[in-house]
């Protein structure tokens, strides 16, 4: 039960964290003798983001957009006045400095918010240039700290989550290439085959991606040594699996070449259909270990797979496997790169 609450307050995190982050933020302000407290909050709810090291980088571009901003007009303010050609003026300069340096683009809309929010209140509230800054850095700070601190954003589920499924796919899409090579590779389903590994591919990608959020959100938490462990584990399973679509993908463009010629016989189709049944299944009781980590350890040897070339060809299958690859790269390179 307890494990089911903690579950839910974390699932909905988003929900509650920006309130708190917000009331505590106002406060802080407050305490720190803001005349313009809601600047914190604001910032709070722009920091939050989805992902702690999203929070920490937007966090970062608010308060030194709003430092430089808030430097700069305060500056040139007085000799410019408050006017439509002034506001442009400042605007216009303040984005080329940001270009120059060759900042984000999020840096130079922070930088255009201070410009022009202090160009205009600055007359009329003194206070207002260093209010900006104090609650900005207050804000960012509690947005950060919070979303570090307190049940952070944890990508490695998500992660987790997107390596299983793909994991299932790819066992079946080894089922699925072992029915086409059993029907002889028919050219009219190569297609679809192609279409399901694209299909398949962008799966990995989302995954991969996952990943690396997660290690980007894992590079600002110290408290995250068990997480860490994790996240290695997951991202081995990952290797394991893009070298498994790798040699899947290059096995079919190697089917669809073997079917065109005159050599490939039902005892080949055969064979081959029982190989990578095999394979399939291998893949799927691998994947069992990423379902639950506690069930009985994975045993390979349970599956009796002896794919191995046959001796009277063993001496040349690492030839023949080169010059598959080699005549692959000359057929890529063929193509104009700009055809």
């Amino acid at each position: 039960m307890k494990s089911k609450i903690i579950s839910f307050i974390n699932t909905n995190a988003v929900v509650w964290k920006i309130p708190i982050a917000a009331a505590l933020s106002w406060e802080i302000a407050k305490w720190a003798g803001s005349n313009h407290p809601y600047l914190s909050p604001l910032t709070v709810i722009l920091s939050i983001q989805m992902t702690v090291s999203k929070s920490m980088k937007f966090a970062w571009q608010r308060v030194i957009g709003t430092i430089a901003g808030v430097l700069f007009t305060a500056i040139i303010a007085p000799y410019v006045g408050l006017s439509g050609w002034s506001i442009g003026l400042l605007l216009f300069v303040g984005a080329v400095i940001v270009a120059r340096l060759k900042l984000d683009h999020a840096m130079m809309i922070q930088v255009a918010l201070s410009i022009l929010l202090v160009l205009y209140f600055q007359s009329k509230m003194p206070s207002y240039p260093l209010d900006r800054i104090r609650d900005t850095v207050i804000g960012a700070a509690v947005a950060v700290l919070i979303q570090i601190l307190i049940f952070p954003p944890d990508s490695i589920h998500k992660a987790k989550k997107k390596t299983i499924r793909f994991a299932d796919h790819l066992s079946n899409q080894f089922d699925n290439a072992a029915k086409w090579v059993e029907h002889g590779c028919a050219a009219n389903e190569a297609q679809t085959i192609q279409t399901e590994l694209q299909t398949l591919f962008q799966e990995l990608h989302q995954a991969t991606t996952e990943a690396e959020k997660a290690d980007q959100s894992l590079n600002y938490n110290p408290l995250a040594h068990k997480k860490r462990n994790a996240l290695n584990q997951l991202t081995r399973q990952l290797d394991q699996l893009r070298s498994g679509y790798a040699n899947l993908t290059d096995m079919v463009r190697i089917f669809t070449k073997w079917s065109g010629s005159s050599f490939f016989t039902k005892e080949d189709q055969r064979i081959w259909a029982d190989h990578l049944n095999k394979i399939a299944e291998l893949v799927k009781e691998w994947k069992k270990m990423l379902d639950d980590p506690n069930a009985n350890a994975f045993d390979p040897s349970a599956f009796a797979l002896h794919i191995k070339a046959p001796s009277d060809i063993e001496n040349y299958q690492y030839p023949l496997a080169l010059y598959t690859n080699a005549e692959q790269i000359i057929q890529d390179f063929k193509s104009p790169p700009f055809s």
